[in-house]
């Protein structure tokens, strides 16, 4: 049973976030203002310290610790649309904290300005310049939400097509991995979903492929092949929209060899780990994203 914080909470995105609208521009202007917006506070945890800066070209944010151990790169939700930074602060400075690691949050481009591929092209030359800065000095792990949980997917796929280094792990909270919506899931919990619903994915989706084909592995990475994938973790809510691309992308995995940690929970909305600052549920599990994360970083630096 969810928590009170959780059912509050839900309520609040379903009044603020979930909204059925005509147009692609409204739909835009939306979700810009509930995202980039402040909704919650997110302070930075003790011993955290934020500075800017500018990876293979993409301005964003480092969140630093003293003595780092590991490399953490953390690509924000949002529809492609929007997302703010600020808002990740919390639950990125707690997985800095906890793991003694840097953590990079970069700001990449949004559609309908910047269509595919910009976003794609924006995070895999970020995460391929930090492979090349590293150069195996500490281990580097791979990790985002939502539409960040794609682009960590396309990521992927793209380093292990142009024969990159595999990231120690990465972590997919409530990927979107498909964009071509014959998922069951996406009709079958639009009204359940407390944030999202078919008809907003469904012209987000279009917004950001601006014309170009949904069913390829680099846009709907559950039609990839994940051969040579690092472990991998995934986290899904069982009433939100995207409840399937989780499935699929654990199924696709495992068919592939790769170790896959499913953390699945009932009544959660969309994205649940990341308000860690407001929800029981999601501080108990980071302890399971910590965990994961750190066996797997220990045997790269063994």
């Amino acid at each position: 049973m969810a928590s009170l914080q959780a059912t509050t909470l839900k309520f609040f995105l379903r009044l603020w976030v979930k909204r059925d609208l005509d147009s692609k521009a409204a739909l835009v202007r939306h979700l810009r203002s509930a995202m980039d917006s402040r909704l919650f506070p997110s302070p930075l945890p003790s011993g955290v310290r934020m500075q800017p800066g500018i990876v293979a070209g993409v301005a964003g944010e480092w969140l630093h610790v003293k003595d780092p151990r590991m490399t953490l790169l953390y690509l924000h939700g949002g529809a492609f649309i929007g997302g703010k930074l600020a808002t990740y602060h919390t639950f990125c400075g707690e997985l800095a904290r906890r793991l003694q690691a840097r953590v990079f949050l970069p700001d990449y481009r949004l559609a309908p300005e910047h269509p595919y591929p910009a976003a794609t092209d924006d995070s895999f030359l970020v995460y391929r310049q930090l492979l090349t800065e590293l150069a195996g000095k500490h281990p580097l792990v791979l990790a985002g939400d939502s539409a960040g949980g794609n682009l960590t997917l396309v990521t992927l796929l793209r380093a292990r097509d142009e024969d990159l280094p595999m990231p120690a792990c990465a972590v997919t909270l409530s990927p979107g991995a498909d964009a071509t919506g014959t998922l069951m899931s996406l009709a079958a919990n639009s009204d359940s979903d407390a944030m999202l619903s078919r008809k907003m994915i469904d012209m987000a989706v279009d917004i950001y492929l601006a014309g170009a084909d949904p069913a390829h592995a680099y846009i709907s990475p559950c039609r990839g092949n994940y051969t040579g994938f690092p472990p991998l973790m995934v986290t899904v809510s069982e009433q939100e929209c995207l409840r399937d691309d989780a499935y699929i992308v654990a199924y696709k995995a495992r068919q592939a060899g790769v170790r896959v940690e499913m953390l699945s929970r009932p009544d959660m909305p969309h994205v649940w780990p990341i308000f860690h600052l407001l929800l029981p549920e999601a501080r108990k599990d980071m302890h399971a994203l910590v965990r994961f994360i750190e066996e797997h970083t220990s045997k790269v630096m063994t």
